[in-house]
């Protein structure tokens, strides 16, 4: 479904501007049909505003897709120099790649905790005031950081599960967050040998890795004593 917009200035060319602006895209990415001139009226009476129709050309973004890329810009151009975006969709999701050359642990923060409040924010500008794409989830990433992130997770995991199967005790991670454990849970279900659970709620649940004749043993001996 294009995306279709219209705007009104006191001139076509203030017009075309201004939605162009709210989308976040160039004169080149636009079809224009304009629907009022405009007029100034006589002695500034009875004048009427230029109204266009603009049309994007882009046939595989939504509109929530450009106003969150465009919201994105504009908080990050109030906290570093310089950046660049691009933006990707899927079916469910509007993919941010934010390229920037300083202040990259400022737009991270710890553990990722800045990228998901941009996440937030820029996910709730951008749906406020569109339908088109309205229910896909708004990603973040900066230079990479959630790739490298994932990479460092899965690496960790397996390393502790090969301690678990060695050593025949179950062994706790360290709370995580949601992006955390799920990057967990993925690499823990192409392991054998081994079981997991969760424990614990909020910014407290860890998850908790058991060797496979762990949880045997214990069925077991509850089965013996009845428990």
């Amino acid at each position: 479904m294009p995306i279709v917009i219209e705007r009104e200035g006191k001139t076509v060319s203030e017009a075309i501007i201004r939605a162009c602006e709210d989308l976040g895209v160039t004169r080149n990415e636009i079809e224009v049909q304009v629907l009022e001139e405009g007029s100034k009226g006589v002695l500034g009476i009875g004048g009427r505003e230029a109204r266009v129709r603009i049309t994007v050309t882009k046939s595989d973004i939504s509109e929530k897709g450009l106003r969150a890329k465009k919201a994105l810009q504009d908080i990050l151009g109030y906290i570093v120099s310089s950046h660049s975006i691009t933006l990707n969709e899927t079916a469910d999701k509007i993919e941010l790649d934010v390229k920037i050359s300083d202040d990259k642990g400022l737009l991270i923060g710890r553990k990722g905790e800045m990228i998901k409040a941009l996440e937030y924010i820029t996910g709730k500008i951008s749906g406020r005031f569109c339908e088109d794409g309205r229910e896909k989830r708004v990603l973040i990433d900066v230079d990479d950081y959630k790739r490298r992130r994932e990479e460092s997770i899965s690496r960790m995991v397996k390393d502790t599960v090969k301690k678990v199967r060695k050593i025949g005790k179950p062994i706790t991670l360290e709370p995580m967050s949601a992006f955390e454990r799920r990057i967990t849970y993925i690499t823990l279900k192409q392991e054998s040998g081994i079981t997991y659970e969760t424990r614990g709620s909020g910014e407290e649940k860890r998850i908790v890795i058991n060797p496979q004749r762990h949880h045997r043993a214990r069925d077991r001996e509850s089965n013996q004593t009845g428990a």
